[in-house]
């Protein structure tokens, strides 16, 4: 539950409704640098500031990668090139799944009552594949919380 407590601690302070879920928005309030490259998505700090950077791409994949990427400078102030390979892998489902909840906020989907994986795909505009993995999130949350679904 830390990672989503996280998620909707972010988005009570940030985001009001989907218009609020682009790459310039989340950056101005997240205050963090955009290196726009053609090589990788990655997130680093320099003398104090935050840089997530973003290989360009289609709309929809850059802002998954900066939701991940994000992830990371929330969760991790860890260097990954020195850490082992399960911990770094632990760290990667970790920005993966920090990443899903932000790109699709609960807050946005129970307000609009957005149930169905087409219900999510029409609004946050992602394709079924990750439509689907939120909608299992939801479901296991809800289990877990006691909340029914």
């Amino acid at each position: 539950m830390r990672i989503e407590q996280k998620v909707n601690d972010i988005v009570d302070l940030s985001i009001l409704d989907v218009h609020d879920l682009n790459i310039e928005h989340l950056a101005y309030m997240f205050d963090v640098h955009i290196l726009y490259n053609h090589q990788s998505n990655f997130y680093v700090q320099k003398a104090g500031v935050d840089i997530i950077g973003l290989k360009f791409d289609k709309r929809n994949e850059m802002f998954k990668a900066f939701c991940h990427e994000a992830g990371h400078m929330f969760l991790h102030a860890t260097q990954q090139h020195n850490m082992p390979r399960a911990y770094n892998e632990y760290q990667e489902a970790e920005a993966e799944k920090f990443g899903l909840l932000l790109q699709m906020p609960e807050k946005l989907i129970t307000k609009n009552r957005l149930y169905q994986a087409t219900d999510l795909m029409a609004y946050f505009g992602v394709c079924e594949d990750v439509a689907l993995k939120r909608i299992d999130m939801l479901v296991n949350h809800s289990k877990v919380s006691g909340i029914e679904f």
